[in-house]
Parts: C-alpha cells; structure tokens; sequence
C-alpha cells in the first residue's frame, strides 16, 4: 500500500497512471492477506536473465545500491501497463477456437505454438518488458519453465552476421537445458574436411541443426515451456527454438526484435512499442531521478525539455533521470531545477545523435572539466579493454577494474592532464568508488558474489547497455594526446571533436587501444603493490598483451604448463579448454590483423594443449569422470584443428582422446569411444592417382550421365559409382613448385561425399567452381602412380628467354591439365588414353609428427645407421631404360621392413618415371606395401638414403625445402640439387629429414 500511495503522488495522473495504480493495489493486497486464506499457486522460477535485466532498477532505488534477489512481481517498474496486460491475456487467457480475427486479435491464437512478438527501435524497453512479464505470477504459474535466450548478445562486436549460426545455436541449445537442468550433450557435431563447397558446409549445418531442433523437442516434450527470445535479428531463427511442432504439450515463444516479421504466422500476435507518452516519460523520469514530485511549473517545464531531448526514448530518459539522481548526491547544495538545466545543455559536437549526446552529458554534474575527462577516459577504457570477442560486456570483477584503471590513471598522460588531481577534489580517491559512482550513472550494472572476506563481498560490473558501450569505443575514437596535453581541433577548439576528426576515427582508435593495453600490461609486470592477482592474469592478462601487439610474449604465456594448470584449476577441464579455445580465436584474428603472417601459430598453440592434456591424463591418477572431461577437451581441439585443414593432426589428437577414453573402457559400444572413431573416420582420406585403366581402382563417376545433359557443367559434385558413398575431396597435404613455372595448390584425394569439391568442366579442363583451380598431373608427368593435384595458374620466371623452351613446357604442362569423361564415367588424361583416375589404397610415404601414431618405425633402423657408404657418385644417373627391379632380394642393403605395421614395409607406389619439368629427372613415389615387395637401402656419406634393390642411383627426397611440413609426399629421385636429399636414422627406429627432426616418415 505504501508503494501504491508513493504512486499516486505523482503529478499529472493519466489513465495509466490509474492502471497501474489499480494493478498495483491488487498486487499488494495479494502480498498482504493472511497465509490461510491464500490460495496455494505453483510458480515457475524467474529466469536469471530476466531477474539481471530488472536487478539493476531495483538496486537504484534501494538504500545501499546492492542488487536485490527477489521475486521481483512488482509490475511499476515500467509505466507500460496496457502492453504488459495484453502480455499476460495473450499466454494465460483460455480460447474457444471461435474468433476468427487477424493474426493481430489477442484471442486468435491456439493453445499450443502461441508467439507474440514485441518490436521496435533499440532503447524502447523490450526487454525490460519482457522481463516484467516473466516475473508476473500470473505467466510463472502458466508455465512449468519459463526459459531466456539472448540471441543479440551473439550478433554484437563488429560481427557480419544477422542469424545464427551452428555454433551460436549448439550454445543457445546448451543454455536452455542448463535452465532446464538437464545433460546438454548431443551427438549432432559437423564434420568438415578440405574440399567442402559453400553448398554442403551449409547443408551439413543446416542438417546438425534440424537434429539439435528435434532433440530439444524430445527434451521439452510434457512439460508447459515460455522461450523468451530476446533480441531477435532474424526471424529465421524463430523457428529453430519453435520445439512445440513435436510436442503435444504447451509451447509458446516470446520475441523481442527489432525488425518486421514480414511472414506472421497465424499463432503470432505482434505489439508494437512505440515512444513514450509525456505522461509515461514524466513518471519515469520521476522513479529513476528518486523525485516523489516536481517542485514547480519550472520544474516541470524542465523535464518536459529534457524528454523532449531525449526523444521520448525510455532508455535516454531512464539514463537522464540516473544522471539527476547522482547529481543530487554529489552536489546536494544545488537545487532541483539548477540539476535539470544541466541535463538541458546541449553538447558542443552538432553531430552527436540525442542519446549519445545525452550520455556524453552525464559527466557533466561534475563541473572541474578535467574530473569530467577523466571519468569519460576510464569509462571508455573499461569498455574497450575488457571486450572480448566472444562478450561485448563481460562482467569483471573490482580486483581486475582495480588493476586496468589505477594502471591508466598513473600513465604518464593522466599525470600531465593533472586528472588524477582532478578526480580526489571530488573525493574519488578509490577505484571502488568511481566503480560504484558510475553505477549509479547507470553507466555500469554492478552484482555482489560471495564475500570474499568477512567484511567485503566481491564485486563485479558490467557495461550497462550496448549503446553505452558504443558511446565508450566513440571516445576511444575521438581521445588524442600531444606532449601531455588534449589536442583540441581547430574548427571548433574542443578535444574530442567527431566532427573534424571524423576522417580518423578507426586510426584513432586502433593507437589508443593498443596504448592503453600496453600500459596496463606494463603496469602488471613491473608494479609490486599489486597482490593476489591471479584472477586477472588467468582472464584478461593474454588478451591484453594481444591487443598490445606484444604476440610473442601472448605466445609465451599461452604455451606455459603452469598458465594451463591454472586455467584447469580455476574453470574445470572442458571449461577451461574452451576458454583457451577462445583466447587462441582471439589471438589468431589480432595476429593476421596485424603482421598478415604466412603461417598461423594457433595450431602450434592448440598442439601445445593438447599434449599437456594428454601427459596430464597419463601421468595423474584420475577418477572416470574427469578422465572423460579431459577426453571431451581433446576433441574439441580436434574440431578445432580440423577448420584449418589440419587433418593428419586432427588424426593425433582424436586419437589422443580415443586413448584416454580407453583407459576407462574398452568397449566400442561406448559413445565417447564409438564418438573419437567416427572423428578419426572423417579425417581419413586416400590419394587420387592416375592407374591403368583395366586396374580395379578405376574410378567412375556417378555424375557422368548429368555431365551428357547440364549444358555450362558447372558446380558439379564428382560423387563416384564405383565407390559409392566417396567423392573426389581435396586433402591437407600442399604443394608448391618453382622452377622453370612457378604453381602452388593442393593434393587431391578421395573422401566422403559429404566433403565433396563443387567442380566446373568444360571439356578440356575440370576446374575448382571457387578457386579457379585446375586438375593437373604432378609435376605434368602423365605415369602411372603419379597424383593428381589442384593448382593455380602457372608463373614463368623471368629467365626463360628462349621461345622453344617456353613451348616445350607449355605442351608439357597443358598436357597435364586435359581429362575427358568417358561413357563409362572414367576420368582419363587426353594425352595419355591407356590411364585413367584411380584410388590409391596403400597410403602414400609422408612426412607426420614425431610423436605420431601413424609414424613409420623401422624394424632394421639399428643397421640402417651403421650402413654408411662411400664413394658413390651421387650425381651420375643410370642410363638403363629398363627400370626394372633388380633380382636380388636386398642388393646388400637393408630390408625398409617396419616394425610399426607388422608384415608391412616401404614399397615403390609406381616405376620412376622421367619428368620433362625438372629436366628430366626421375622421380617415383613410395608407400606402405606388402614387405615382400619392399625396397632395400643404405646410407651413405653425405646421409643420402640410396636404394640398392631397384636402379642405382636413385635416392629418397622430400622435395624442395618450401614444402617441408607435415603432410609432405617423400619419393625417390636421381635429382639432388635444390632438393632436400639429407636424411637421420633416429634411435626410436624413424627416419627424419637431417635439418627438420620434428617431423618423421609416416603414413
């Protein structure tokens, strides 16, 4: 009743003002009758979101401004009385099916997929409103579970999309049953592999969310559900959280959005909230600015000029009244009309939109200019250092605000702007204090955790509102310092002007962002009185130091043993790899921006990661439980690796998983087991090799009798009949080749066809539909064996001046890149009729990780090492055109038998054959093979490997030295030259190249 009676002072009642004081009494009368005569209702809970969204009014209003955790079911929070009761009659009112009104009539609406959408501009209370409602005990006792998803916090930040994607709704999904309370693992993961076309990437999303869509709608299914969608950009999205088309139990949605549903469903009802009334802006003007009522006419003639400044918005006017509010605190000597003329003046910047100018205006109660900088300078850098990525407004707690903002107010420009001077004349002596000042600005939203001391409770806050935080990056814009002083523009004389530093605004901001981080990474590490700052160094020291610049000494910190530990300590295994995860993204997005590097660290951080986690499982005695979280933190670096095309690595580390998940069993049937080997399936590929065409690795395409009617043969998917289920994808493996052209591209191979590569053909050349890529023999040798590639257009280099040698490797090269398709749907080279496309089953001899599993371990290493050979010329080559391998078993060298893969060993993939490219070389492949075929070979002097059971002479090579990474082919060859020839029998039985020890010969 005293609520009530506080309303009804208010001046100027209007009809809502009636309605809400009616709607409050009843609610008040409710509270206050006696417990027997009560009638017992179940209530849902008040979703988190929604109590956090009201919090913060109510803790403006309380004594000591500490968040309140209540029921919150005051509904005069907001003077919007009529919507929030056509809010509530919509989902609570029963319907008889009778009315047959527009999709607009409050009663058109059927029991179950009720949807009513609140729309309109930003800053007009949506949410708030929605909030309200969730807190009503009219809906909470409508509802089993009244559910909140924030689907714009996804979309904020620079990002370039309007709907969500997989990802965003694999976390939404995940947020819903965490409000559920149930398990949110699901086995509906994409995988991708290189070659994937634009077309199936999205096909295999839009499929793995249909999948999470009809999971969801097992999981809701009895149970009555409200999804409050907040913040919708796309109404697309609706209908992935629209789980009542499976349910028979009550399902309904609430949508807050900006945008026109341009496509209602007949179930939807769609209010429009508009601008404020005069009446509505002057009662909530009156609540935020604590004013039971106005003095005078004056009074009110000054607050109507302020509404009408702000526009009518309920977010510049609840902001306007924050600002009266604080002023009344801090300046209590000034009276209330001398308060509200501050509000009125206008800013110095005519370009400036009303809200914007509006929070600009709230530092100015504080009338030393430089107190007023100072407090817009540490708000600007509270928004823009604690960004993150994946949260535009995180929530940070005091200890880390402490350490950010002392660190700044020491800088040397606060010094010689004298602001740190400024802000103790206010008696702003403590970082808690302006903390706790600009939340009663309204400028920041402020929790209290646990205490973290008998006398103290932990203190975290936020940046209050998006717009508020585009008004901190727009300072950040317009900040320039000169010799400790504000350099002001010339056309107006005023620092900070967007008008005439419009130009340079992204300049500006970039050097201020990367300044401010750097002093606050300085200050860390070299200030003592900085103490118990773990917290810190684990959450925003790495990003820091990223937006800095200072990428090695990230690098650094992110590849510790003791950084990893602490991250696992802190956030558990699986969160704490997703926070790493992120770090890394962030990482991997500020280093190309910056240096445009030609090779990403973030996989050597992501390898880092997972073998401490792997040496962690093995080396620690851990119960079921957190063996299996430290699994799950694997794969999803796994996942992670595979975005890179880093298949082979991606192998490695599910097979790390697969192993740490065996420790707890063995049974295939497990899903985490059965999970790790269909990851390990989809990164298994085999090359793509030109065979004879009556071999029974022919292939044929299933697309041959499309290829007869499709006029332009464009973005074809070559899905194969004769393996049905593989299509030609595009590998991990690079090539690159300079000499005589210049080329680069990739290997091709066959895979699943979910990863297919989207393929043009016009009847001399199969083209790559995006990249503009060609099919092409290596090395333009058109033999049996030899790989077939996707590479770019060729480069001549500048010293071929003679036109015959220009032709002769044209005619070479052109004859590499012909293919025609067969009736049979046989892929053959024009030039060389009697081969055809094939499949390599034997997996090709590779360069891998030297602590991979599918490195080659070889059962005679020990002779291998004491095999030295001298007196061989190395340059001479074998005129013997019969190539033929030599009767003797081993040629007095040693058998390449593996003891890694029993009965297996090195075996020649096809004849060496001459390549007119590399001047007639000879190169031939190798591979893994039965071991009778296997080759027999010595070392010699030089660490040449030589073969001695087939054309002497002959010698392995990893190519050129460009190439030399995991995933490399390793063949033999005559040619030494620039090639990488120099080889180590290393003490495990593998055999790396001389100079590059990391990696082994593997498969």
């Amino acid at each position: 009743h005293k609520r009530a009676a506080l309303r009804s002072k208010t001046a100027n009642p209007s009809k809502n003002d009636g309605l809400l004081r009616s709607l409050v009494e009843h609610q008040c009368h409710r509270n206050d009758m006696p417990h027997a005569k009560r009638k017992t209702v179940s209530v849902c809970k008040v979703p988190e979101e929604a109590r956090l969204s009201l919090a913060t009014d109510r803790a403006s209003r309380n004594s000591d401004g500490d968040v309140m955790h209540s029921d919150m079911n005051d509904p005069a929070l907001i003077p919007r009385i009529t919507i929030l009761k056509n809010i509530i009659n919509f989902f609570c009112e029963d319907t008889d099916g009778s009315s047959q009104g527009s999709s607009g009539d409050l009663n058109n609406s059927s029991q179950n997929g009720r949807r009513l959408t609140l729309g309109g501009m930003g800053g007009l209370g949506k949410t708030t409103l929605a909030a309200m409602a969730a807190c009503l005990t009219e809906l909470r006792s409508e509802f089993d579970h009244i559910l909140w998803v924030n689907l714009g916090s996804y979309f904020k930040g620079g990002s370039d999309r309007n709907n969500l994607s997989y990802e965003m709704y694999l976390d939404c999904v995940q947020n819903l049953c965490k409000q559920l309370n149930v398990s949110s693992v699901f086995n509906c993961e994409v995988f991708l592999q290189p070659g994937d076309s634009k077309m199936n990437i999205s096909s295999k999303y839009i499929q793995a969310m249909e999948n999470l869509k009809h999971e969801m709608s097992k999981i809701v299914q009895g149970m009555k559900i409200l999804i409050v969608l907040d913040d919708v950009w796309s109404h697309e999205d609706v209908e992935l959280f629209n789980f009542g088309e499976h349910v028979s139990s009550l399902f309904s949605i609430l949508v807050t959005t900006r945008i026109l549903d341009q496509e209602p469903s007949s179930s939807c009802l769609s209010i429009d909230v508009g601008l404020m009334s005069q009446d509505e802006g002057r009662y909530l003007f009156s609540i935020e600015a604590g004013l039971e009522r106005f003095a005078n006419a004056q009074d009110n003639e000054a607050v109507d000029c302020i509404l009408k400044k702000c526009g009518y918005l309920p977010l510049a006017i609840r902001t306007a009244g924050r600002l009266v509010k604080a002023s009344r605190k801090i300046g209590p000597e000034l009276n209330t009309l001398d308060i509200l003329e501050i509000v009125i003046k206008m800013s110095d910047s005519p370009r400036m939109s009303p809200v914007t100018e509006l929070l600009d205006r709230s530092f100015s109660f504080v009338t030393n200019e430089f107190a007023s900088f100072a407090l817009k300078l540490l708000f600007s850098a509270f928004a823009v250092v604690f960004r993150r990525d994946d949260i535009l407004r995180p929530w940070v707690n005091l200890g880390d605000i402490h350490i950010v903002w002392k660190a700044l107010i020491c800088s040397h420009d606060m010094i010689q702007l004298q602001l740190r001077s400024s802000l103790r004349e206010y008696k702003l002596t403590k970082i808690e204090q302006i903390a706790d000042l600009m939340f009663v600005m309204g400028l920041l939203d402020r929790k209290c955790g646990k205490r973290s001391s008998e006398f103290h409770q932990q203190k975290s806050y936020r940046v209050h509102h998006d717009l508020m935080w585009d008004y901190g990056k727009m300072f950040c814009s317009l900040f320039r310092t000169f010799d400790g002083e504000l350099v002001k523009c010339e056309q107006h004389g005023i620092a900070c002007c967007n008008v005439c530093f419009e130009g340079s605004l992204d300049f500006i901001f970039n050097e201020n962002n990367k300044k401010w981080n750097g002093i606050i990474v300085e200050y860390f590490q070299s200030s003592a009185e900085i103490k118990n700052a773990k917290s810190y160094e684990l959450k925003w020291l790495p990003l820091h130091m990223m937006k800095a610049g200072l990428f090695h000494e990230a690098f650094d910190l992110l590849t510790t043993e003791e950084f990893l530990e602490n991250q696992i300590e802190a956030n558990g295994i699986e969160d704490g790899i997703c926070f790493m995860i992120s770090l890394v993204r962030s990482y991997e997005k500020m280093y190309i921006a910056d240096s445009f590097p030609s090779k990403t660290p973030m996989i050597t951080i992501l390898l880092h990661i997972n073998d401490f986690l792997f040496r962690f499982s093995s080396l620690v005695q851990l119960d079921d439980t957190f063996k299996r979280e430290i699994g799950h933190g694997i794969i999803l670096l796994g996942l992670e690796l595979q975005k890179f095309s880093k298949l082979l690595k991606s192998i490695d580390i599910f097979e790390n998983a697969l192993n740490v998940f065996s420790t707890i069993t063995c049974e295939e049937s497990d899903p985490d087991i059965a999970y790790a080997l269909k990851l390990i399936d989809s990164c298994a590929t085999h090359n793509l090799v030109l065979v004879r065409q009556d071999s029974p690795n022919k292939l044929k395409l299933k697309v041959q009798d499309v290829l007869n009617n499709v006029q332009n043969k464009t973005n074809l998917c070559f899905e194969l009949s004769s393996h049905p289920g593989y299509t030609i994808v595009e590998m991990e493996c690079k090539c690159k080749f300079t000499g005589i052209v210049s080329y680069e591209g990739v290997y091709l191979g066959v895979g699943s066809k979910d990863n297919s590569l989207m393929l043009n053909y016009d009847g001399q050349m199969i083209r790559d539909a995006t990249c503009r890529r060609t099919f092409f023999a290596a090395l333009g040798c058109l033999a049996e064996g030899f790989p077939l590639q996707l590479i770019s257009d060729f480069q001549f280099g500048c010293f071929i001046k003679e036109h015959e040698q220009v032709e002769k490797v044209m005619k070479c090269l052109n004859a590499a890149r012909l293919y025609a398709i067969a009736d049979d749907g046989s892929v053959y080279p024009k030039m060389a009729p009697h081969l055809c496309l094939g499949v390599l089953y034997f997996q090709s001899l590779i360069l891998v990780a030297n602590h991979s599993s599918n490195r080659a371990v070889f059962k005679y290493y020990s002779k291998l090492q004491c095999s030295k050979i001298s007196n061989i010329d190395n340059e001479g080559k074998n005129e013997n055109n019969d190539r033929s391998i030599l009767s003797s078993p081993n040629a007095d060298g040693i058998l390449l038998e593996l003891s890694s893969h029993p009965g297996m060993g090195i075996v020649l993939l096809n004849q060496a054959s001459s390549v007119p490219l590399i001047n007639g070389a000879l190169i031939g492949g190798l591979a893994i093979g039965p071991v009778q075929h296997a080759l027999s070979a010595k070392m010699n002097e030089k660490n040449h490997l030589m073969i001695t059971n087939y054309n002497n002479g002959l010698a392995f090579t990893s190519g050129l030295k460009e190439n030399l990474d995991i995933g490399k082919n390793i063949y033999i060859s005559d040619l030494l030259g620039p090639w990488i020839n120099e080889f180590v029998i290393n003490d495990d039985g593998t055999i790396s190249p001389l100079h590059a020890k990391e990696l082994v010969f593997g498969f």
